[in-house]
């Protein structure tokens, strides 16, 4: 498969020329917020030969507006971006790989659209020219981007849609969502490190309480987007208003919101194991204790007790969501939140990295 996967790339993705020199934040904002200005163009240019389209991306965590080029928009990126990650080991070509099997789906999903839901040729064609774009893009803002470009259009059209509605008593609701958010995220479960060598040398390395942050919610709602693209009744899973079916849709999400944030410690190499090898590496080690067995267990117990309590938490703030609805969704404000943050935090440990 990853042969296979390295010759769709090979043909598919230009290698452009790494830069000679350091690339300016100034200008890797400007590439990005071109790249977003170009997307968002596509996402209001309809499809020839196809449906009406539709005002506003129907989406809650990939950027896609049906009926025009942004049809499937970053979706089958998305998606195999976490195939990818969980399938397959993390290596010094994942990221071309995986773009190269995003590429795969929407040629999947291009040539579905065109012979089971009935359209026209053409449309197929527009469709997996903008998906082949979309992978230049990508790799163009690898060196030279400020923002992944799914993460960028996501955040520039849901800004749209809460500038849209300032005036709201839905924007209020948002703020205090992002200020929720924002205060869960900075609790913490400290365990005590002691250097290896230097005992007086000690630090309290903090555990977040929310381990996996919103990434779970992001790629639970991912993945049934993506299965709902295949078979539509499963867009039940992804109703996120006040009826029956929301019922099914809750108990779905806790579920898999809970098997999801299981895998991604191990998926991202944040383990017990993980995290003790790596403090290992900077000399430090738990205080009073010397088996590296017991340590692993100890942090990994802590980690899947945190780990219960982001699910929990994220579970509530999303039904939170449905009661009383944000001007864009809670994921896509999740989204939101967790990129300002990136952008504007520093880690809360160099032991972390």
């Amino acid at each position: 498969m990853e042969y296979v996967l390295d010759t769709i790339s090979e043909w598919s993705t230009y290698e452009f020329e790494p830069p000679r020199r350091k690339v300016p934040t100034r200008e890797k904002h400007f590439n990005t917020i071109v790249a977003v200005l170009i997307g968002l163009i596509f996402s209001r240019i309809p499809l020839i030969y196809g449906t009406e389209p539709v005002e506003a991306a129907d989406s809650l965590v990939t950027f896609r507006v049906s009926g025009t080029w942004m049809q499937f928009g970053t979706q089958p990126f998305v998606f195999a971006s976490m195939a990818y990650s969980l399938i397959f080991d993390k290596g010094e070509h994942a990221n071309k790989r995986s773009k190269a099997l995003g590429l795969l789906f929407a040629a999947v999903m291009s040539l579905r659209w065109w012979l089971w839901e009935e359209h026209h040729w053409f449309c197929a064609f527009q469709l997996m020219t903008v998906a082949f774009g979309l992978v230049q893009a990508m790799t163009y803002l690898e060196d030279r981007g400020s923002v992944n470009l799914t993460t960028a259009l996501i955040f520039a059209h849901a800004s749209e849609s809460i500038v849209s509605s300032v005036f709201s008593i839905s924007i209020l609701w948002a703020i205090v969502l992002i200020a929720a958010v924002s205060w869960i995220e900075t609790l913490v479960v400290t365990v005590p490190l002691t250097h290896m060598t230097r005992k007086s040398q000690t630090v309290s390395m903090p555990m977040p309480v929310m381990y996996n942050s919103t990434t779970g919610l992001v790629m639970y709602f991912t993945l049934i987007e993506m299965l709902a693209g295949v078979y539509q009744p499963l867009e039940i899973l992804s109703s996120n208003t006040i009826r029956v079916q929301t019922l099914v849709s809750s108990a779905a999400l806790f579920v898999g919101l809970y098997i999801v944030n299981k895998q991604i410690p191990r998926v991202e190499e944040r383990t017990g194991r993980h995290l003790i090898r790596a403090w290992q590496k900077e000399k430090f080690t738990i205080k009073g204790w010397r088996s590296e067995s017991r340590m692993a267990k100890y942090i990994q117990n802590i980690i899947d007790r945190n780990v219960f309590w982001n699910t929990i938490i994220l579970f509530a703030l999303w039904c939170l969501g449905v009661l009383l609805k944000p001007p864009v969704s809670v994921t896509t404000l999740f989204i939101l939140t967790s990129t300002v943050k990136q952008h504007v935090t520093q880690p809360i440990s160099s032991l972390w990295n």
